[in-house]
């Protein structure tokens, strides 16, 4: 009897546990419509759009191997000491 109650606590605790998992929202997200996170999506894909074309256009515009460095150290910076880069996560 003890074994079963048991069982039957632990099957319970561990359903419980996998559909709380799935329910985890993000507290800055919470209350939002799926058309105002819609938005948020495009505006910032439209923002790396027109940093991608600022970053073509230095390079479009560099005439020497020092301006395309300075382009590259302007649009993609080195990342802080310690961080590891996603490859390595």
């Amino acid at each position: 009897m003890k074994k079963a109650l048991a069982a039957a606590a632990f099957t319970v605790f561990c359903v419980t546990n996998a559909f709380a998992a799935d329910t985890n929202i993000n507290p800055n997200e919470q209350g939002k419509s799926f058309e105002q996170k819609k938005a948020e999506i495009l505006t910032h894909i439209e923002q790396k759009i027109v940093r991608d074309q600022e970053e073509k256009a230095c390079v479009q515009s560099a005439r020497s191997h020092d301006e395309l460095k300075a382009c590259r150290e302007k649009f993609r910076p080195e990342p802080p000491k310690g961080d590891r880069p996603r490859s390595e996560q």
